[in-house]
């Protein structure tokens, strides 16, 4: 199978896992390193521990609904309406 094809699963199930409140496998794509930007608001959360803290965080029942994702190699972009 594709890289690319593989990649593009993995973000889905990501959503998939959100949606649902799983947040082990919800956080599990995300590398050591990974960036989180919401650019409505301009906060950036750097690395997976953080991001699992900022979510996990959130005292509101939030649903995700995904727009687009695209991507290519190691740059992949989601886009998705959070509602709380």
């Amino acid at each position: 199978m594709d890289a690319d094809i593989r990649t593009r699963a993995a973000v889905e199930e990501h959503w998939r896992a959100s949606e649902r409140g799983d947040t082990e496998a919800e956080h599990a794509i995300y590398a050591a390193d990974a960036i989180l930007d919401y650019p409505q608001s301009g906060e950036r959360f750097r690395g997976r521990a953080t991001i699992s803290a900022q979510r996990g965080g959130h005292p509101a029942s939030r649903h995700f609904t995904v727009h687009r994702v695209v991507g290519g190699g190691d740059l992949w972009v989601s886009e998705c309406v959070i509602t709380y």
